[in-house]
């Protein structure tokens, strides 16, 4: 293992499963009250306080380092940064956000 691979690791903070029935609720459009969404995406790992990591749609705003709001599970809507993005299908990708609040 590199110094790199456990620096990543060191880092990376506790993942948790989302609940089964939970999805997340996604405004790229207006990021002013109220909430209104634009997308619904399922959640695929949760890390307390910090951010998740969301399953979606592929959308122009969703673009790492763009801004949006986000209200995953019961929680209610915060601001997040997309911090990274990944291709999984044509249609299809999986995003990191990190709560901004």
């Amino acid at each position: 293992m590199t110094i790199d691979e456990l620096d990543f690791q060191r880092a990376r903070p506790i993942r948790c499963d989302p609940d089964p029935l939970d999805f997340a609720l996604i405004a790229v459009k207006s990021l002013e009250e109220p909430f209104t969404a634009d997308l619904v995406a399922l959640i695929h790992d949760e890390s307390p306080m910090k951010g998740c990591s969301l399953v979606v749609f592929n959308h122009e705003q969703l673009q790492q380092g763009n801004a949006c709001l986000v209200k995953v599970g019961r929680m209610d809507p915060v601001a997040a940064l997309i911090t990274w993005r990944k291709q999984l299908e044509p249609k299809l990708i999986r995003i990191g956000l990190q709560y901004l609040e």
